[in-house]
C-alpha cells in the first residue's frame, strides 16, 4: 500500500516539477482501471454533471455525448476514450500523445490541445500518466484553423523526413492509424499499404515508383518542388482515385528535408474530368454534318489496327452517288440532307461498329464482326432503304485476315467501289440529271418559292421567267439585261419579247419551235397532258440551249406556267 501510494507521489511530483502553470486541465490518470484525479481545473470549465464519473474514459466520451467537442473533432477525439487504443500507444513507448481539437464554451468555439504525458518510469506494472487540456496558442490557433480546413480536403495528413526516413501522423484513419503507425520508416508504411491490397493493380508500378525514398531524395533538392500522383485506392466499394501530393513544409531546409504529405478523394471529380475529355476529344474526332467519325479518328484507327493486329477485318467502302448534281442543281442544303439520310441509315445497320465519314461522300465502316458474306447481306439492305428516298450509293467490299495490311484492305475495297461507280454512271449516265429535274421541278411547281430558286440555283441558268398565258404576262426570276429591254421594246408582252429574242439570237431552223410554244392554247393543252414541254435549240453563236415549260399547280386561273433556259454545254439541267 505504501508503494502505492509512492506511485502517486512520484506522479505528482512529475505533475509540479515538469509542467506549466498555463494549462485548463490536469489530471493524473491510471491508464489500466481509468481512475483519476483532477490536479486542476479552471473555474469556467466545471463539468456540471460529471461528479459522479469515475472513469477517465467515460469522462471524454460524455464530453463527446454533450456536443461539448465540434462534431468534425469528435471522432479523433473519441478514441481517447478506448482505453485499449491508448494503453497502446503508451505502452508502446509513446512519452507524449497530443490532438487537438475545438470544444464549445459560453463565447463559443475555442481551441484546445489534449495530450497525455508519461513518465520514464511508465508502465503496466506503474500506469499512471497525466492528461491535460489547455488553450492553444495564437500561433499554434492558426495552423490548427489551416490544418482543420486541409482536412476537411484531405482524408490522410503526413509530416515525412526524407533524411532519416521517418514520419508524423497529422491526420489519418483509425484503421491505417492501427495498421501502420507503429512502423518507423515511411517507406515502409507505403510499402505494406501496397502489399495489402490497396492500390489497383493497374496503378501498383506508378505508385511504388513515386513512393521510392531514394528517387524522393534525389528529386527534392530545394523548397519549390510539388509531386502529385493519381491512383485507385481500395474503398469499401471497390476502387477510388485518389490524389497524392508530396510538397514541402514551412520547416524544410537543405539539411532537414520535411515534407508534408496529402491524400485526397477525387474520385467524383476525375470521373467528370475524363468524361469531359472524353466529350473534347470526341469533338474533334467526330464530323460536324453527320456526327459520324471523321477522317482523323479513321486514320488513327487505321493505325491503331496494324500496330495490335486483328484475326478478322471487314471494310465497307461507300460513295454515294450524285451528291455534286444535287449540291449544283438544288443547293446545299438538300446535299446535307442526303448525307445525314445515309449516316443515319449506316448508323442503325452498324450500332456496335465505327462508322467515319472520310470525305465529303465517302463512308468507311471497319468491321471486326461481320464476314464478306454478312456484309453484303447488310449494304443489300441499305441500298434498299436509301432507294426509298431516291438515293444511291455504289459500294466496294474487302475481307482480310491477320497479318494483312490494313491498308491495303481499306485500298482494295475503295477499288470495288469506284468499279461499282463506274457500272452506275455508264448504265444510264443521264439519269441523275432527270432526277435533279424532277426534283427541282417538284420545288417550283408545288412550293413556288421564287425566292428560294433565286438565292441557291437561279444563277446556272440562262433565264427564268414566270408566264400567265391568259394574260402574257411574265413575272421574272432571273432575267438577263437583254431580255429586259426586249419586254420594254414590246410594252411589256412576254410573247412579242421572246419572238425579239428569237429573232436576233436563235438560229432560223429552230424558229418553228418557239411558233408552237407561242400558241398558248395549243401549248396549255399539251401541258395539262403532260405537265411540261421541253426542246433543245441552237444560238446564233453555236451555243445549244434548253427550254423547259412546265405548268405551275397552284394558280389561281390555272395558266401560270414557268420558262426555265439553261446552257447545254454545262450538262448540269435538263436536256
Amino acid at each position: 500500500m505504501n508503494e502505492y501510494k509512492a506511485e502517486q507521489n512520484d506522479t505528482e511530483r512529475f505533475v509540479s516539477d515538469t509542467l506549466a502553470d498555463n494549462f485548463l486541465k490536469l489530471a493524473k490518470v491510471n491508464l489500466l482501471t481509468g481512475e483519476y484525479k483532477f490536479l486542476k481545473k479552471e473555474e469556467n470549465l466545471t463539468d456540471d454533471g460529471y461528479e459522479d464519473i469515475t472513469n477517465i474514459y467515460s469522462y471524454i466520451k460524455q464530453q463527446v455525448e454533450d456536443k461539448s467537442v465540434l462534431l468534425e473533432h469528435a471522432e479523433d477525439y473519441l478514441r481517447f476514450s478506448d482505453p485499449e487504443y491508448v494503453q497502446k500507444r503508451i505502452f508502446s513507448g509513446e512519452k507524449r500523445v497530443v490532438q487537438s481539437y475545438k470544444r464549445r464554451t459560453s463565447e463559443g468555439y475555442m481551441w484546445v490541445t489534449f495530450g497525455i504525458l508519461a513518465p520514464e518510469e511508465c508502465s503496466r506494472e506503474n500506469p499512471w500518466v497525466v492528461f491535460m487540456w489547455r488553450e492553444a496558442d495564437s500561433d499554434t490557433t492558426t495552423m490548427l484553423d489551416a490544418l482543420a480546413t486541409l482536412s476537411a480536403i484531405y482524408y490522410k495528413i503526413l509530416k515525412i523526413n526524407l533524411d532519416d526516413d521517418s514520419f508524423e501522423i497529422i491526420k489519418a484513419s483509425d484503421e491505417e492509424r492501427m495498421r501502420y503507425e507503429h512502423l518507423a520508416k515511411i517507406s515502409d508504411w507505403w510499402r505494406m499499404f501496397a502489399e495489402d491490397g490497396n492500390i489497383h493493380p493497374g496503378d501498383i508500378d506508378e505508385y511504388k515508383a513515386f513512393t521510392d525514398i531514394d528517387s524522393l531524395r534525389r528529386t527534392f533538392t530545394g523548397s519549390d518542388i510539388t509531386l502529385s500522383c493519381r491512383y485507385r485506392r481500395k474503398s469499401n466499394d471497390g476502387f477510388r482515385y485518389a490524389q497524392m501530393d508530396l510538397t514541402p513544409s514551412i520547416e524544410y531546409t537543405e539539411k532537414n528535408r520535411v515534407l508534408i504529405l496529402y491524400v485526397k478523394d477525387i474520385h467524383e471529380e476525375y470521373i467528370r474530368e475524363k468524361c469531359q475529355r472524353r466529350r473534347i476529344l470526341d469533338y474533334y474526332q467526330r464530323d460536324a454534318l453527320t456526327m459520324l467519325y471523321n477522317r482523323h479518328k479513321f486514320n488513327h484507327d487505321m493505325d491503331k489496327l496494324q500496330k495490335h493486329g486483328y484475326e478478322n477485318l471487314t471494310c465497307l467502302y461507300i460513295d454515294v452517288n450524285g451528291l455534286h448534281e444535287i449540291n449544283n442543281c438544288l443547293g446545299h442544303s438538300k446535299g446535307d440532307d442526303m448525307l445525314c439520310c445515309v449516316a443515319d441509315t449506316l448508323k442503325r445497320h452498324f450500332p456496335s461498329e465505327r462508322v467515319y465519314r472520310i470525305g465529303g461522300d465517302e463512308f468507311v465502316i471497319l468491321s471486326m464482326k461481320l464476314s464478306e458474306k454478312g456484309m453484303e447481306r447488310v449494304v443489300a439492305q441499305i441500298r434498299s432503304e436509301l432507294e426509298k428516298d431516291n438515293y444511291e450509293i455504289s459500294a466496294g467490299i474487302e475481307h482480310g485476315k491477320q497479318n494483312l495490311s490494313v491498308h491495303k484492305i481499306v485500298g482494295a475495297a475503295e477499288l470495288k467501289m469506284r468499279t461499282d461507280k463506274e457500272r452506275y454512271y455508264k448504265k444510264d449516265p443521264s439519269r441523275k440529271k432527270r432526277e435533279m429535274n424532277e426534283e427541282l421541278e417538284k420545288i417550283l411547281t408545288e412550293k413556288q418559292d421564287a425566292q428560294y430558286f433565286l438565292d441557291i440555283i437561279s444563277s446556272k441558268f440562262a433565264g427564268v421567267y414566270l408566264v400567265d398565258l391568259n394574260l402574257d404576262e411574265s413575272r421574272h426570276v432571273y432575267i438577263p439585261d437583254y431580255f429586259s429591254e426586249f419586254l420594254q421594246e414590246s410594252d411589256f408582252s412576254y410573247s412579242a419579247a421572246l419572238r425579239a429574242y428569237v429573232d436576233k439570237f436563235v438560229e432560223p431552223q429552230y424558229k418553228q419551235l418557239f411558233e408552237r410554244t407561242l400558241d398558248y392554247d395549243a401549248l396549255a393543252k399539251e401541258l395539262d397532258k403532260n405537265g411540261s414541254v421541253q426542246f433543245l435549240y441552237r444560238k446564233v453563236d453555236d451555243t445549244m440551249m434548253n427550254l423547259r415549260i412546265v405548268k405551275l399547280k397552284k394558280t389561281n386561273d390555272g395558266n401560270e406556267t414557268i420558262w426555265i433556259f439553261s446552257n447545254e454545254s454545262k450538262q448540269m439541267y435538263w436536256e
